[in-house]
């Protein structure tokens, strides 16, 4: 099998799980897009969200790639799309990363980092008439998770979105606590 190395280096010693998916038959502009709109979430929230791309109930804002691309009122205005067929790529992709995680023993973990790239372009000719051709391209796309530190006595002002993301695992980790006690008083009741 081939190996291809991944964009993401981290530090020596920092516990993190990969995933990634090539060869895919999908427009690479709508994977990057789809890629950017969950880069730095926490994994199940974005497992959600991805499910409800591909069901083409939430839309996905285009930063870039975006000419003559209609506005959405979903996002305020902005310009979007509902890009199923990539939302299922990478939901299907970051599913892999999130089991990797498990088995790594990673206990809430979030993207770290997340892209998709252009990978083979094939050529491809009309077998007759005027010579025109339209090339057959695949798309790559890889995803690295970390875990969460819930402290946010060392967030900065330099990182909004790890603050973000500290403050989702806060938030469920709560959530967790508040139903296991719920659990236990269920349990002494009963």
């Amino acid at each position: 099998m081939v190996e291809f190395k991944y964009g993401y280096v981290g530090k020596k010693g920092e516990k993190s799980a990969r995933a990634q998916t090539y060869d895919v038959d999908a427009s690479y502009k709508d994977l990057c897009e789809v890629c950017s709109d969950i880069r730095g979430t926490l994994a199940e929230p974005a497992l959600t969200r991805l499910a409800l791309v591909a069901e083409g109930k939430t839309a996905v804002y285009f930063a870039r790639h975006n000419k003559r691309m209609g506005h959405r009122h979903e996002l305020g205005g902005r310009k979007g799309r509902f890009p199923k067929k990539a939302a299922a790529i990478v939901r299907k992709v970051l599913e892999n990363a999130v089991a990797n995680a498990n088995a790594l023993g990673i206990q809430t973990p979030y993207v770290a980092h997340i892209c998709a790239n252009k990978h083979r372009i094939f050529p491809r000719l009309a077998p007759k008439g005027r010579r025109g051709r339209n090339d057959y391209e695949t798309a790559r796309v890889e995803i690295v998770l970390k875990e969460t530190e819930v402290e946010r006595a060392e967030v900065t002002k330099k990182e909004p979105k790890l603050l973000k993301v500290k403050m989702q695992a806060q938030k469920m980790a709560e959530n967790a606590q508040k139903q296991k006690t719920e659990t236990e008083k269920q349990k002494m009741t009963v």
